[in-house]
């Protein structure tokens, strides 16, 4: 048995989005661990037979199989650690489909029962986890998730010229967009110097709305951001607002803390768990009462002040590094349990 490299890990997840962050923040981090990598889709049917003829060829090689995204393993000679950021897919609105369905049901749900343990980033991600696949708490670790070192309070600040609200994150269903708007316009009726930038490119949904509510000088569409540039956003922006209705983890909220950014998100789902008492939490289904976050912000400098050594304080409770380590954990103690 090969020791000085245990655990063989998908690499084929790592990226710009959420579980590609994860992935790669986590890979470069791990120890005893080469990096199986290939252009074939994590969730194409293409990728079973692939996947089941290369652990078959590592066997000998390897104690651990480890994937940081959740591709179905049905099949596996090694001892596997499967993760499962959130069940987004099955839980938001807008996402449920009945090929969706299948795939959980006849592919994930099987692959989380035959696996060693899971990796998931929430409580809230857990409890939904075992509600939903019925199984046993002692089998899912959640080790929650880090920042970048980009995200500091210093550095360049974004000075557009204007004072503004920052949403970072998609335009999906989940995301609220829509009553965002609507709660930015019902908040900024005497305050109309204030611009809302969102990191993510129009729809002509959105256009429609925004027209409709005469929001067009007033709201930018930056599109996505490179980390340093996204940095720079959150250092000049008024605060964060985060509306979804659904996160597995909600890593905009961490970034903006860390960037010395107050926070306005949502208090369902796993967003309370990350900012506790470091943000102002609102219903993201009432449009009054994210106006009133906003609201808050705008009129008390005192209570953006205090939000944002309270996210500081909180925000070093994570790291990608502390991350790592717990992935770590679970790793060698399946090598060593299986």
């Amino acid at each position: 048995m090969k020791t000085k490299n245990r655990i063989l890990a998908d690499g084929r997840w790592t990226g710009n989005n959420g579980i590609g962050r994860f992935s790669r923040e986590i890979l470069s981090r791990l120890n005893h661990t080469d990096i199986l990598s290939a252009n074939v889709n994590p969730l194409s049917f293409k990728n079973l037979y692939w996947q089941k003829k290369q652990l078959k060829k590592h066997q000998a090689n390897y104690q651990v199989y480890f994937s940081p995204g959740f591709n179905p393993v049905i099949q596996s000679p090694m001892p596997f650690v499967a993760t499962l950021c959130d069940l987004i897919h099955l839980k938001a609105p807008g996402h449920f489909s009945l090929a969706k369905k299948c795939f959980y049901e006849f592919l994930v749900k099987p692959t989380l029962k035959k696996a060693a343990k899971i990796i998931t980033i929430s409580d809230y991600s857990k409890k939904t986890i075992i509600e939903w696949a019925g199984i046993s708490p002692d089998k899912i670790i959640n080790v929650s998730c880090g920042y970048s070192d980009v995200f500091t309070p210093l550095g360049i600040e974004h000075h557009p010229g204007y004072p503004y609200f920052l949403y970072v994150g998609n335009s999906k269903h989940h995301k609220n967009l829509p009553r965002l708007l609507l709660s930015f316009h019902a908040a900024t009726q005497q305050d109309k110097h204030y611009k809302l930038i969102l990191t993510t490119p129009a729809t002509p949904a959105l256009h429609k709305l925004i027209k409709e509510l005469h929001l067009q000088d007033r709201v930018i569409f930056s599109g996505p951001l490179e980390e340093s540039i996204l940095a720079e956003y959150y250092r000049g922006a008024t605060a964060l607002i985060l509306p979804s209705i659904y996160e597995g983890f909600g890593l905009p909220a961490l970034e903006a803390m860390a960037s010395a950014t107050p926070v306005i998100a949502s208090h369902v789902t796993s967003i309370p768990e990350v900012t506790q008492d470091a943000a102002i939490l609102i219903n993201p289904y009432q449009i009054d009462s994210i106006s009133d976050g906003i609201l808050q912000i705008i009129k008390r400098p005192e209570l953006r002040d205090f939000l944002i050594k309270k996210g500081l304080k909180r925000v070093k409770l994570f790291s990608w590094e502390k991350t790592a380590r717990k992935v770590q954990r679970v790793l060698d103690e399946t090598a060593i349990t299986y």
